[in-house]
């Protein structure tokens, strides 16, 4: 029993007391009982403990003040409650959100989320050329955040309703696509490589793309094995393996780059953007072109599922969040470009992802686990790998990785 039960017990039991007393008196029993009898023994029971009564009333006192605090808080990462849409439509890449942020957020700010997923950078960008989508917030990477601000598709950030920009490492704000961050601000960022399964290499994981670009090699695991459905990204490795650049757009490399993908696609079990991280760890897959972030998802289940960036080099790419300039609710999607922003949910946000965040306030936060598994998994970046991976650039030739693409994917 607490000390306060026990003043609380004593307080009734003497009243009870005498009350019993004063009842038998007027029974005829004994002599009538002075009434401040009972008023003297609560005094003295509370004098045996003088210090609860006061410990009780500043407990009650630092609840009632714990209240406001978290009230405050929830209203700080909502923004104005009066200004808040009743919902919020956002269109992002697939297991590329925590769904409990998006519960979080619904309860306490008010505002369901409704998400629809996309497979390619291309996609988004059409869904948004076509007019009216009726999404507030997209997720484009880098050089599709430049097309589409080339085109008028996306809304000026009002960055007084997103305070927590200020978390974002400088180093990753002002890159080239949005050298003044009007339109866009940081998400996840993380790098394209290789996948493979352990047990498939067992002499350590495979050092060049040849292993999924040389038809000798790739069809040594025929059907096991899949590339990314982005034509940015298949091209790219393609004319990395071939000696050029991600983002070569000379006619000469164009050819020798689809006749290099019509030849590995006999051997190929899909083009896949989506559900190579199941494929993956269900083993169903042995190598694939992929993401850092979804291998590590697969490794977290699988730990014969590792990650490599090849010789010749990889993809740099940050993704980032932009408001298209037709949506409905935009004050709503900037509160939750800020709650996003919000140490504590950032760090929530890679924790899931994998990916890397760039908001630094909310590094410290990041799990043991993650860095483990990223570090065991070959998925960090250390100034060698760094020095290899390449940004994935739009110019006004490059159109000719969706004629490529067209060729490769009609054969």
């Amino acid at each position: 029993m607490t000390s306060t039960n026990t003043t609380r017990w004593l307080l009734t039991f003497m009243v009870s007391l005498a009350l019993a007393l004063t009842l038998t008196a007027c029974g005829g029993g004994a002599a009538p009982a002075d009434d401040s009898a009972a008023e003297e023994a609560a005094d003295e029971a509370v004098e045996e403990a003088p210090g609860e009564e006061v410990a009780e009333e500043n407990a009650e006192e630092e609840a009632a003040d714990e209240a406001p605090a978290e009230e405050a808080a929830a209203t700080d990462r909502c923004g104005d409650p009066s200004q808040l849409a009743d919902n919020l439509n956002i269109f992002n890449w697939a297991d590329y959100m925590d769904p409990d942020i998006l519960t979080q957020f619904e309860e306490e700010c008010g505002v369901p989320v409704t998400q629809d997923i996309y497979s390619s950078n291309e996609d988004l960008i059409a869904k948004l050329l076509a007019g009216n989508s009726g999404y507030d917030l997209v997720f484009p990477s880098d050089y599709a955040v430049q097309i589409l601000i080339s085109e008028g598709l996306l809304a000026e950030l009002d960055k007084s309703n997103i305070p927590n920009i200020e978390n974002i490492d400088p180093n990753l704000m002002g890159l080239y696509y949005d050298p003044d961050n009007m339109y866009s601000v940081p998400f996840q960022w993380g790098t394209t490589g290789l996948a493979y399964n352990v047990n498939e290499f067992p002499d350590g994981p495979p050092e060049s793309w040849a292993a999924i670009f040389d038809p000798d090699q790739v069809c040594q695991h025929s059907g096991f094995v899949s590339v990314l459905d982005d034509e940015r990204e298949t091209i790219g490795a393609a004319l990395l393996y071939l000696g050029y650049s991600y983002n070569d757009t000379s006619p000469e490399a164009h050819q020798e780059a689809e006749a290099l993908l019509k030849a590995q696609k006999e051997c190929l079990a899909s083009y896949d953007s989506d559900n190579f991280d199941d494929t993956l760890m269900a083993e169903e897959i042995v190598l694939a072109h992929a993401w850092s972030g979804a291998v590590a998802t697969a490794r977290s289940e699988n730990e014969n599922v590792a990650y490599t960036i090849p010789q010749e080099g990889g993809a740099i790419w940050q993704d980032n969040m932009t408001i298209p300039v037709d949506a409905p609710n935009r004050y709503t999607a900037e509160v939750f470009i800020n709650y996003i922003l919000d140490p504590e949910i950032g760090a929530q946000l890679s924790n899931w992802t994998y990916y890397f965040t760039p908001n630094k306030a909310s590094e410290p936060l990041l799990d043991e686990y993650y860095f483990d598994l990223l570090e065991s998994g070959g998925m960090l970046v250390d100034d060698d790998i760094r020095s290899r991976l390449q940004w994935i650039e739009r110019s006004e030739e490059s159109i000719i990785f969706s004629d490529t693409w067209t060729a490769v994917k009609a054969q």
